[in-house]
């Protein structure tokens, strides 16, 4: 037996747990990493200084505490999704105003999902659930470096009969199915920091950001409506979808949609700011200097 499959088979064991023993442990987990600041803890204190100056250390500190939290409980609630039921996973999860792609599928037009990296973004592909059966359901992702997480990720994507898209295929695939008639609802974590040329600059929780403008493009190609899905936990291992049409942003010209997606989740990290991920590097070779960073 492989390392890589070892370690596949001990995943599908852990996942049998029972959720109470999970979270137990997902919970010394992240007292242990708020405490001793373990994981990218340079990263996420800074990440939350720039975002927020005018709070307190106390508060700044708080936010801290429940993005580790969150952190674990996402680890330990993702790999639980490997073996859980429907049935169980059902109660977890509140759709709510997803009836509103009855009518965008009656006017046969496929959908943009823009979300963001806020809450724990491996249960919305539950979302199948609520769109309508007219759409191919999809989600673009970012084929992971380590070969086990892409395989563990991989059988959690593809439980909800969803057709996991790799980003470098994203545009080809989706213009091609838009020639062929067929109608498709496709999300996209737009959130990330670029890693190629294809990206514009935005000011985003009050920083100057560049952020990836692909879903936009695409969505430009074949006449798609966007709409944000509002990720909202409502207790441990709770969480409520909601979907709202994106509002584009008025005083944007190239993205409007895309900026008025990141209005709407800034809103949202406003709302509760400890479930967004902070521990990705968003501002890369800023950190340092923070005051330069706000009045560049």
């Amino acid at each position: 037996m492989t390392l890589e499959k070892f370690l596949y088979n001990s995943a599908m064991a852990l996942s049998r747990l029972p959720w109470w023993l999970l979270y137990a442990v997902a919970s010394f987990a992240g007292w242990l990493m708020a405490t001793f600041k373990l994981y990218r803890y340079r990263i996420v204190h800074s990440n939350i200084a720039l975002a927020f100056p005018e709070l307190t250390d106390a508060e700044r500190r708080k936010i801290e505490r429940g993005f580790y939290r969150q952190f674990a409980d996402n680890v330990v609630e993702t790999l639980k999704l490997m073996t859980v039921s429907n049935e169980s996973l059902r109660r977890k999860v509140e759709f709510v105003g997803w009836e509103q792609l009855e009518a965008v599928a009656a006017e046969h037009r496929s959908v943009v999902l823009f979300l963001g990296h806020y809450g724990n973004w491996e249960l919305v592909p539950t979302i199948v659930w609520a769109i309508p059966d007219e759409y191919i359901k999809g989600q673009i992702f970012k084929v992971p470096h380590n070969p086990l997480g892409h395989t563990v990720l991989e059988r959690i994507r593809s439980r909800f009969n969803a057709e996991n898209i790799p980003q470098e295929h994203a545009f080809f695939r989706l213009v091609r199915q838009n020639r062929a008639g067929l109608l498709t609802c496709t999300g996209f974590l737009a959130d990330q920091r670029p890693n190629g040329r294809f990206h514009a600059m935005t000011t985003f929780l009050g920083l100057p950001t560049a952020y990836v403008t692909g879903a936009e493009e695409i969505g430009r190609r074949i006449n798609a409506a966007y709409y944000y899905i509002d990720v909202e936990p409502t207790g441990r291992g709770r969480t409520r979808l909601t979907l709202k049409p994106v509002v584009p942003a008025a005083d944007e010209q190239e993205f409007p949609v895309t900026v008025g997606y990141l209005r709407m989740l800034e809103a949202t990290i406003r709302r509760n700011p400890a479930p967004w991920l902070w521990s990705h590097n968003r501002w890369l070779g800023q950190l340092d200097h923070p005051a330069d960073l706000r009045n560049p």
